[in-house]
């Protein structure tokens, strides 16, 4: 018989009529690796919506205060004693409140593991420093305070309330060990193989991914930058993603970018058999890993991405085509996406590489003996 086990989440993860995202792709994982383990029981919680706390997003002070702990308690221990549960999963970084309350009521005899999608405070830091540009003045003022309470609160509830921390990649993994986890274990991305019947035109390269989220805006444009400088007359890079507004300007920047908004599930499928490289343009470090690359890798389409874009992925055999910046990764475009000899090679590879993954059981097992 298994353990009992609680996995606690925000429940917007689990709404089936919002858009698919790495946030709720990387959910879904860990709640299936949990789900191997033990006997899994779901709790539920929501953003706190009351006016104290819009204010302190708007100003930059909400520094894990997502939650309105103290109102989920009593429903939150009595699940816990009833159910017999002895482990705790925590999904997401800011979630971390909630073991504070565990921990005070059983102390060691219910384990607190966080399901971690990346570090908040290394994002936070890029933002107020690399995309300073883009943060209002007031954000940049408050900015140091707000990131030594990110730093400062990461370090004490992982030396005093969590007992391990699951990571998503090697970079993480050294991350939450500096800051004083307990223990930690890196959860390497799985491939759920769903090959498409790819036909590709030479010339035509896709991208996917969230506008709005910095590290994808700021990889295109880098990308673009070098692109427009090269001879790129028999080149296409279609566009999938929101918001609207961002990927139009893109389009108008670049005459070689085709924006096509955002797709429903089939009709992407059926978009992206045509392209002949699927490209991961990740320029520096930021929170979790790239979730798109999963979904390349289980479509079949040869992929190119830099070795930062590939972090927390593990495989045997095969590969995707690598370049460290957006220079080399424009020229390997330029080189390589209308020879039809090369794509070929580069799916062979991409195909080895699909099935020469780490798979949620043998993941699973490793998990236990740490567990």
């Amino acid at each position: 018989m298994k353990p009992r086990a609680l996995f606690l989440s925000n429940r917007i993860y689990f709404d089936d009529s919002k858009k698919e995202g790495g946030v709720r792709l990387c959910t879904m994982e860990y709640l299936s690796l949990v789900q191997l383990l033990f006997e899994t029981h779901l709790f539920f919680v929501q953003t706190r919506r009351d006016i104290r706390y819009r204010i302190k997003v708007k100003s930059g002070f909400n520094a894990y205060d997502d939650y309105d702990v103290d109102s989920y308690r009593f429903q939150l221990i009595n699940l816990i004693k009833q159910q017999g549960i002895t482990y705790v999963f925590l999904n997401l970084s800011n979630t971390v409140p909630f073991a504070r309350i565990i921990k005070n009521e059983f102390g060691d005899t219910v384990k607190i593991i966080l399901c971690s999608h990346g570090n908040e405070s290394g994002d936070y830091l890029h933002e107020v420093v690399k995309h300073r540009g883009k943060v209002p003045l007031y954000k940049r003022l408050i900015s140091t305070y707000t990131l030594g309470k990110l730093l400062k609160s990461e370090a004490r509830f992982r030396q005093v309330f969590l007992d391990l921390v699951l990571t998503v990649s090697p970079v993480e993994e050294a991350i939450e060990k500096w800051i004083g986890a307990k223990n930690v274990f890196m959860v390497p991305r799985t491939i759920k193989s769903n090959p498409l019947p790819w036909n590709p035109y030479n010339g035509r390269i896709g991208f996917i991914g969230d506008l709005s989220h910095w590290p994808n805006y700021y990889g295109l444009d880098e990308l673009c930058k070098h692109l427009s400088n090269t001879d790129n007359k028999h080149i296409e890079l279609r566009l999938v993603g929101s918001p609207t507004d961002t990927g139009k300007k893109l389009a108008e920047k670049y005459s070689f970018v085709n924006y096509l908004g955002y797709l429903p599930a089939k009709d992407l499928e059926q978009e992206a058999c045509t392209w002949c490289f699927f490209l991961n343009p990740v320029f520096y470090y930021s929170r979790g890993v790239s979730t798109k690359l999963a979904k390349a890798i289980s479509w079949g389409i040869p992929v190119i991405s830099t070795t930062i874009g590939c972090r927390g992925y593990v495989w045997k055999q095969g590969g995707v085509v690598l370049a460290e910046n957006a220079s080399s990764m424009a020229g390997c475009i330029i080189d390589y996406a209308n020879d039809s000899n090369y794509i070929g090679k580069a799916k062979e590879q991409i195909d080895l590489l699909g099935k020469s993954g780490l798979s949620l059981e043998e993941i699973a097992t490793n998990l236990k003996k740490i567990i």
